[in-house]
């Protein structure tokens, strides 16, 4: 077979099995994903005709089975460089972490220090992007840096991030990481009412102390600062009534359970948060405290799933990562499924045995055999790269 040329007109089309995430979950053991730019032009069994324009030549056959690309929607990117942190006892809030010895010595500190050596900021998000790549994280969130806030300009063109998406059908998010306190609820539901997405830290910490900060965005009886655009990360310090009251307002919560348990002990009460049908995505948070990527993270959110009674399917955690991702961001018409006319944001994993969704969560990074953003190889394996 030719290699392929890649420009904003390349046609191919790759065979698998296809896990679409579509609303009716269908899986299309031996499909074909038609593809042209960077957009799916259709999704077809490979027995069936191929669509106007393409031809079975076009075919590559994958040997594995193809899914959304994983949509990260909690993570502090360009911390990532930093070693997993021993954490020295468990904490009670936010606060109490940070002011801890070890926060400006084994985190802040050295990123303060490398940032200012001429060329680490770009090879600091290269690195943070690679590892995101390498397990199948085709968007993520969380580009700043307290100390060097230039390096956002660098995080570009290789995975997508929520916050500068340089795309008109993908609204940016908005992200705040400090509290909310009584005096700013009003501005912040002013704002609210012109955001499609904004990811606020959320009662970071053990109920007794964090739950402070989510009666913060009353502004009365009947009025709260939470919008369809509120996504609460952590949410950990909220009551059993209170996600009742984020349902009703149709806030959403970004979960991470591994940084949460490190750091306080406990997690978010996703029993209520299920129970009240709430949004629910995932984030793996930052090298220091959380896992490693989203893979991972998948890993211990069925653990804790599994504990709690089996609250969530295999399927259940796979959308959080996926379509519950793409709805918290409103792309939920571009990305998050694979669907004709969406963008072709893919990966695929080596084989085609056992169930679909029990297999991404299984998987290590080695499974992955190719990314794609925007219907471009990113990564893969050699052969699959020399096709292109």
């Amino acid at each position: 077979m030719e290699k392929i040329k890649l420009d904003k007109d390349t046609r191919f089309a790759l065979e698998g099995r296809v896990v679409t995430l579509d609303a009716n979950s269908n899986v299309i053991d031996k499909g074909v994903l038609y593809i042209q730019g960077d957009t799916i032009t259709d999704i077809r069994r490979l027995s069936d005709p191929a669509p106007e324009g393409f031809s079975k030549h076009m075919i590559i056959k994958t040997g594995g089975t193809i899914y959304p690309g994983l949509i990260e929607l909690h993570n502090h990117l360009s911390y990532n460089i930093i070693p997993t942190w021993q954490v020295p006892k468990l904490f009670l809030d936010r606060d109490q972490w940070r002011r801890h010895e070890d926060y400006r010595k084994k985190m802040t500190g050295p990123l303060e220090v490398l940032g200012a050596i001429d060329g680490y900021l770009q090879s600091i998000v290269r690195f943070a992007e690679c590892r995101l790549l390498f397990s199948g994280i085709t968007t993520s969130q969380g580009i700043t840096l307290a100390s060097h806030q230039e390096i956002t300009k660098f995080y570009k063109g290789i995975v997508r991030n929520v916050e500068k998406t340089d795309d008109p059908d993908l609204p940016e998010a908005s992200t705040r990481i400090d509290n909310i306190n009584n005096n700013n609820a009003e501005k912040l539901l002013e704002s609210l009412k012109h955001e499609k997405c904004y990811l606020l830290h959320l009662s970071e910490g053990t109920q007794l102390r964090a739950n402070k900060h989510f009666r913060a965005l009353q502004i009365s009886q009947d009025e709260w600062a939470i919008t369809e655009a509120l996504a609460g990360i952590h949410a950990v310090g909220l009551l059993q009534e209170d996600f009742e009251i984020m349902a009703g307002y149709k806030g959403s919560i970004v979960w991470s359970p591994m940084s949460n348990f490190l750091l306080y002990g406990v997690t978010a009460d996703i029993v209520s948060a299920n129970q009240n049908k709430l949004l629910i995505g995932l984030g793996s948070d930052w090298s220091a405290s959380g896992s490693k990527n989203l893979l991972c993270e998948l890993k211990v959110a069925r653990l804790v799933s599994e504990e709690m009674g089996g609250i969530f399917s295999d399927q259940d955690l796979v959308r959080m990562v996926t379509t519950n991702a793409s709805r918290i961001l409103k792309w939920e018409n571009y990305l998050g499924s694979l669907e004709p006319n969406k963008k072709a944001d893919l990966i695929v994993l080596r084989g085609r045995k056992e169930d679909p969704y029990k297999k991404l969560i299984d998987a290590r990074e080695q499974d992955l055999t190719w990314v794609f953003i925007g219907g471009w190889p990113r990564i893969g394996q050699k052969s699959g790269m020399e096709k292109f």
